[in-house]
């Protein structure tokens, strides 16, 4: 059995703060490169498999996982912290076996992972939670089967949390030879209710998933025979009965469901009726009755789907299909109030693609992730659907191995981590890669007279970037001067009063725009156009081409950008028509560019005086030009 996660996203009215800012319509969501803040989570070598990936509103990171050293499981975790680097691998627990950890964060940053822990004679539920910026506690049972079903895998828990950090987990307890579904909560003081029956004695339910809104109604999903079964919870009060949404469930329904911010519950599976397999879905308003069941697609389709819905209800559904030449991902999507669309193919068709996930930021900018069949192996692969878009093309996310179980959370400004297992040739390794999304968050901006005159003001801006770093801070003072910096001076004349803006990048060229008054408010713009904050030659005298002169063969140009730009170097010699043209694509901040007298294949640097012209475009404008001197002697 192959648990699907889930990953709820939470939306509290009020509690968004001007640091907290949504993807500028202008961005251009960006991986970050392998080479960067691709990460090998846990230790080389034993067997590290089945992550589940969380963050909180500010974009911190944790990821959880299981892994075989040899002689027995041990469920994992590491954390990042936004802008930093992950930390090492911490044990939560130890056992005969441990699989599909699951994990929460509540918008605070407090972490609650569960699973199921497998001993020779028993199975234990259980659970450990972090307190934001502290540390995992030991782990605490919430249920024990004392008789294990040895023609059954383990059934494993799943797990949800609401706005205030009130934890629901439900799972499958073996007892008297069937399978029953339970349910306890963990209150904020850190305690967990006792284990309450959801489904009926001696039905054999199985495959659970858990819901919660931010006011803490949950819902709760499985499979009892051949039947989807759900049942419900007022925040705070008991579950209903079940209530049945198919009679028809595949041999491996794998119900997952979603709640919306306000409530309102979506549930699809796997489906099996009339010779033919199909995915199904019913909804319920918060406090009503759910829908008929109705087919998002029937025939050859696989029983795996994954859910996900924005702040304003609009959900999507991926599943997995075969299209006559292999299994490819599939998605759909309904706003509120309106049917189904229609659906599309994500993955290309040819070798197969499975275990599709898909998460959304409050916006409706939605990212599906899944594993893909190549001549080496399995690659993780991406496609991201803008809100009220369409689907792009896929990307890859791994490189070189075999890379299975991707799995996919995103915080409030878009910005998404993922995790997977790679088998790297010798062992199974749990690597996580980011998207970079969003702008910068700001959080102080400051402004002052300096001491040295009553006319000059002093500003300064502090501010931080989830997944890259902040390139620049480019200010425009009331008059119409600017200036670039997170500190700045500016002296202003009789009449220079208003507001102070500031526009600050990260390095892919994500944007955020503050307006300073006293007090500063703060949104996403679209991206800035280039602009050149320094650019210096180390040597302003290089030998030609042949000579053996005392002059360095080389020059070091330094460029420092705003903002990652095309980047266009046009060397002029002095007194003739003589151009030659250097081009490179440069990242925001601090790059070095090696000059010599011979650039590239036919382009060379004669004796003489040359003059740099240094220019930076990208698709919203071209930036002011920079020049250099430079001499090539002989």
């Amino acid at each position: 059995m192959r648990v699907v996660a889930r990953f709820i996203f939470l939306v509290v009215a009020g509690v968004v703060s001007a640091p907290l800012v949504a993807p500028p319509a202008g961005a251009a969501p960006t991986w970050r490169p392998v080479t960067n803040l691709f990460a090998d989570l846990s230790a080389a070598g034993g067997s590290a498999q089945t992550p589940a990936v969380a963050v909180d509103a500010a974009g911190n990171a944790t990821v959880v996982w299981s892994r075989s050293n040899g002689t027995q499981f041990v469920a994992q975790a590491s954390t990042r912290p936004v802008g930093g680097t992950w930390s090492a691998p911490v044990d939560l627990a130890a056992g005969r076996l441990i699989h599909f950890p699951q994990l929460v964060v509540d918008p605070a940053g407090n972490a609650t992972a569960v699973w199921r822990r497998v001993e020779a004679d028993r199975s234990v539920v259980q659970a450990a939670t972090r307190p934001a910026g502290g540390a995992w506690s030991a782990p605490v049972d919430l249920s024990t089967d004392t008789v294990v079903d040895p023609t059954q895998l383990p059934d494993f828990p799943q797990v949800a949390v609401d706005a205030t950090g009130t934890v629901t987990a439900t799972w499958s307890h073996f007892e008297a030879n069937s399978y029953t579904v339970q349910a306890a909560a963990r209150a904020t003081d850190g305690t967990w209710t006792t284990p309450v029956d959801l489904s009926a004695p001696a039905t054999s339910a199985r495959t659970t998933d858990v819901a919660v809104d931010p006011a803490g109604n949950a819902t709760a999903t499985w499979v009892a025979g051949s039947s989807v079964q759900a049942a419900s919870r007022a925040a705070a009060g008991a579950w209903t009965a079940p209530v049945e949404l198919s009679g028809t469930a595949g041999l491996r329904a794998n119900p997952r469901i979603v709640v919306d911010p306000v409530g309102n519950a979506t549930a699809v599976w796997g489906s099996f009726a009339g010779g033919s397999y199909g995915v199904q879905t019913a909804s319920r308003p918060l406090g009503g009755t759910w829908t008929a069941p109705l087919d998002l697609a029937r025939g050859e389709v696989f029983d795996t789907p994954a859910l996900a819905v924005d702040h304003r209800g609009t959900t999507t559904a991926v599943w997995q299909s075969h299209d006559g030449s292999g299994w490819i991902v599939t998605s759909a999507t309904r706003e509120v109030g309106a049917p189904w669309g229609k659906a599309v193919a994500l993955s290309p068709t040819g070798p197969d693609s499975w275990d599709p996930q898909v998460t959304v930021d409050p916006a409706g900018n939605a990212t599906a992730l899944w594993s893909r069949a190549d001549e080496d192996g399995r690659v993780v692969q991406a496609a991201r659907r803008p809100a009220g878009g369409s689907w792009s093309e896929p990307v890859d996310l791994t490189v070189g191995g075999d890379a299975w179980h991707p799995q996919v959370a995103v915080d409030p400004a878009g910005n998404a981590t993922t995790a997977w297992s790679r088998h790297d040739g010798k062992s199974w390794i749990v690597q996580a890669r980011g998207l970079d999304a969003a702008g910068p968050v700001v959080t102080e901006i400051t402004g002052g007279t300096a001491a040295s005159s009553s006319r000059v003001r002093t500003y300064a801006v502090k501010a931080h970037d989830v997944w890259s770093r902040v390139a620049s801070a480019r200010w425009t003072f009331p008059d119409g001067t600017t200036a670039v910096g997170t500190s700045v001076s500016h002296q202003g004349g009789r009449g220079d009063t208003g507001p102070v803006r500031v526009v600050l990048t990260d390095s892919v060229g994500n944007a955020t725009a503050c307006t300073y008054t006293g007090t500063f408010t703060c949104g996403s713009t679209t991206r800035v156009a280039p602009f050149i904050t320094r650019a210096a030659l180390d040597q302003h005298k290089i030998r030609a081409i042949g000579s053996g002169g005392p002059a360095p063969k080389k020059a070091k140009a330094t460029i420092t950008m705003g903002t990652a730009a095309r980047v266009t170097l046009t060397f002029r010699k002095a007194g003739t028509r003589t151009q030659v043209r250097l081009v490179k694509r440069l990242e925001a901040g601090r790059n070095v560019v090696a000059i010599r007298a011979r650039l590239g294949s036919g382009k060379t640097l004669a004796p003489g005086r040359w003059t740099i012209v240094v220019s930076a475009r990208n698709k919203v404008g071209t930036s002011p030009k920079e020049k250099l001197r430079l001499r090539v002697v002989r």
